[in-house]
């Protein structure tokens, strides 16, 4: 739902939808390589590793956590440069060939080396995934629901999660490639039969195009069902394109002003709450978390339970973040990833298996890892991919959007290189409780600086009248 009783399902919002689902699909394929380390790990630590040359150690399992986060960077600046200067529809499209390349060499890889490449093509087509999907839903939402199509991204990924989680458990680990390559090829098909995106026609000059995209994108039949509304969203959408194509390249001077400076450094603060809360590491590594945490509950069934209630919070946020607004999501969700793990530390650090009274209690870490998974859904894991482009000055959208990306996957480097090693030097309680503390400071920095932008149109129309551009907030 979104605001006024909105829904995404209305009639009018059918394409737009549908669009969706298409793009998610390597959504989904993305969703399944960030959950396919929680049950791998554990397997290929273990005497029943299916690689010949036997267990990888803790610095090799840091290495194929944290080798995603290498191809992410370049991943974000090369769909950057691809989605600039060719296109979206053409971006997207592409995202599809690491994808491939990735599940072909897990099928027919017999050493770790192999899980490094593919875990690099796995980062390469998420750093597209957040550098193109964003713009995409803003450039073809309806700011009605456009927080909601937003959210889609993040719930198909942990869709994917979900499906890792459960497939990791039960599928040997070389039939999973088989059944995944037919992810980026059903993508494929579908994503070449969507228009490119009004705006990037516009940009071309292609006016006819971007009407008929539009008209699309909107459920628009033909000329004789146009409306005043679309005429004047189309015509807004003209002029901004006009206004944009007509102003000087960037320069240092734009990234000065004071609301370049705000929008960046926001950015940038909900891209380093992103991953220093944790939750990637935490997704990441799962099934070794749970090992080391001595939970009384079978580790397979609490990564199964995770990834649905990812989910249950995503579909939460889902729901009514269009009618709640994104600053009080992202809030509760720092606030309660904060405390839970708060709690899960201070579990870790009085356990002791040989306490009678605390082993009654070794539930606690599998409901601490739920309630964590749950908040961090409700905003941490989804607002900041569809705040980018609604705090940035529009002149700055797509570079801004880039460099707080590529700095998401560098932080994210940080986090999942070093989780491990963290886990077996100062243990659960003390890795979990840096997280805690940035969660803390974070809560303070969301109440005092960041703004709400719920409803927030994002086309600049020219204010004939005082001469100035101005953006309209509905």
């Amino acid at each position: 739902m979104s605001d006024g009783g909105t829904s995404i399902f209305d009639l009018q919002y059918r394409k737009q939808l549908k669009a969706m689902l298409a793009i998610h699909l390597i959504s989904i394929g993305y969703g399944v390589t960030v959950g396919w380390t929680a049950p791998i790990i554990p397997l290929l630590r273990s005497s029943a590793t299916p690689l010949p040359a036997g267990p990888i150690s803790v610095e090799q399992a840091s290495w194929v956590g944290s080798c995603l986060c290498i191809g992410g960077m370049t991943g974000t600046i090369l769909f950057a440069l691809i989605h600039t200067y060719f296109g979206k529809k053409v971006g997207l499209l592409l995202l599809a060939v690491p994808h491939l390349i990735l599940w072909t060499l897990l099928w027919v890889g017999d050493n770790v080396y192999y899980i490094y490449v593919a875990r690099v093509m796995s980062g390469l087509t998420g750093g597209g995934i957040c550098s193109i999907l964003p713009l995409f839903v803003a450039d073809i939402a309806d700011k009605k629901i456009r927080g909601t199509l937003g959210s889609l991204t993040i719930l198909h990924i942990n869709f994917g999660i979900l499906a890792s989680y459960t497939l990791g458990n039960y599928l040997s680990y070389y039939t999973i490639p088989k059944v995944m390559l037919s992810f980026p090829v059903a993508f494929l098909v579908l994503v070449s039969l969507l228009p490119e995106t009004p705006y990037c026609l516009l940009r071309k000059g292609k006016i006819a195009e971007a009407e008929q995209s539009l008209m699309f994108y909107r459920n628009v039949p033909d000329a004789d069902h146009k409306t005043l509304a679309f005429e004047y969203e189309f015509e807004s959408l003209k002029a901004f394109t006009a206004a944009e194509s007509s102003k000087e390249g960037l320069t240092l001077a734009d990234f000065k002003t004071p609301a370049a400076i705000r929008g960046l450094s926001i950015g940038i603060f909900v891209m380093a709450l992103n991953q220093f809360s944790g939750i990637f590491a935490i997704l990441t590594y799962a099934g070794t978390i749970l090992l080391y945490s001595g939970t009384s509950v079978e580790p397979k069934y609490v990564l199964i339970m995770l990834a649905l209630i990812n989910i249950g919070g995503n579909l939460t946020s889902f729901a009514i973040i269009d009618i709640a607004g994104r600053k009080i999501f992202l809030l509760i969700s720092t606030v309660g990833v904060g405390v839970s793990l708060g709690i899960l530390g201070l579990h870790s650090f009085f356990s002791d298996p040989n306490d009678v009274i605390m082993a009654e209690y070794s539930w606690v870490p599998a409901l601490c890892l739920c309630l964590t998974i749950y908040t961090a859904a409700l905003g941490i894991t989804n607002v900041p991919f569809f705040l980018l482009p609604e705090i940035l000055p529009p002149k700055l959208r797509s570079i801004g959007s880039t460099i707080s990306m590529v700095l998401l996957c560098f932080f994210a480097f940080i986090m999942v290189k070093a989780f491990p090693i963290l886990l077996e030097n100062v243990q659960i309680h003390g890795t979990v409780w840096i997280s805690s503390g940035v969660c803390a400071f974070a809560a303070l920095i969301i109440v005092l600086l960041v703004p709400e932008t719920k409803g927030k149109n994002l086309i600049v129309d020219e204010d004939k009248t005082a001469g100035k551009a101005r953006t309209n907030v509905y």
